[in-house]
């Protein structure tokens, strides 16, 4: 592919992903999250769906250090969105769950998100919807496998 051509597309991946990820963020922050921000919403959103996950497990996820997950997390458990639970078996691990306050937010947010993607998802058909996300998905992995290679990178030296 030429460059001219590969810049065209990237181009419009911009103006199409920019515009929609600022709409559903614009959306789950005006009705749903409750004094969090988006990126606190995506921790808690996480923490709700898979219970009992440890600080490492998210920063992993969010392509962050632990110190940064860790403040984000202190913030959701001020809130009353969060909490932390010890392991009986080893103190050293700490679990994270969500609490009834927390999973309010959380379904409050998918509510409307669903809402938000239905109202466009339903002018396309099945196979447009599954096109689309498989392209998605495939740019995802893309990004996810050349990440790892980078941390693999960064700790040879």
């Amino acid at each position: 592919m030429d460059g001219e051509k590969l810049k065209a597309f990237i181009h419009r991946y911009e103006e199409v992903y920019f515009f929609s990820a600022k709409r559903v963020t614009a959306l789950v922050t005006e009705k749903v999250l409750e004094d969090i921000t988006i990126e606190q919403y995506q921790i808690l959103r996480y923490i709700t769906m898979y219970p009992n996950c440890q600080a490492v497990m998210l920063a992993d996820l969010c392509g962050v250090n632990k110190s940064a997950i860790s403040a984000m997390v202190e913030r959701l458990v001020q809130k009353g969105f969060v909490e932390r639970v010890r392991d009986e078996k080893d103190r050293r691990n700490v679990f994270l769950v969500s609490t009834n306050k927390g999973r309010d937010v959380y379904e409050k947010g998918e509510q409307q998100i669903q809402k938000f993607v239905a109202d466009y998802l339903t002018e396309l058909t099945e196979a447009e919807i599954d096109g689309f996300l498989s392209v998605f998905e495939k740019i995802y992995a893309s990004m996810a496998e050349k990440e790892r290679g980078m941390k693999h990178d960064e700790r040879d030296y």
